[in-house]
């Protein structure tokens, strides 16, 4: 992957994500990681990107991951838009 073509918006996502994924001991940047960063962009794309998917944006930023210290998580793609990144913690 050539990180120089992504874009300035995506570069800084993918810091933030590595900066909480060390944040919270984690060897590896997941992908609740990235998307919690994406989230968290205040001139991003993403939230009106999934909101327009039927994603229910507030509810996925509360869910568990790696703002919430979850050490142990695992994410998965769901099949439906309004479910669109499912997440569970162990600890």
């Amino acid at each position: 992957m050539r990180f120089d073509k992504l874009t300035t918006k995506f570069q800084q996502a993918f810091a933030d994500a590595q900066s909480l994924a060390l944040g919270h001991d984690n060897g590896f940047i997941e992908p609740q990681h990235l998307l919690a960063a994406l989230l968290a962009q205040e001139d991003g794309g993403t939230a009106s990107l999934l909101a327009r998917a039927g994603v229910q944006v507030p509810k996925l930023r509360r869910s568990k991951g790696p703002s919430t210290g979850c050490r142990k998580s695992k994410a998965r793609v769901a099949r439906s838009p309004s479910r669109a990144i499912s997440t569970t913690c162990s600890t």
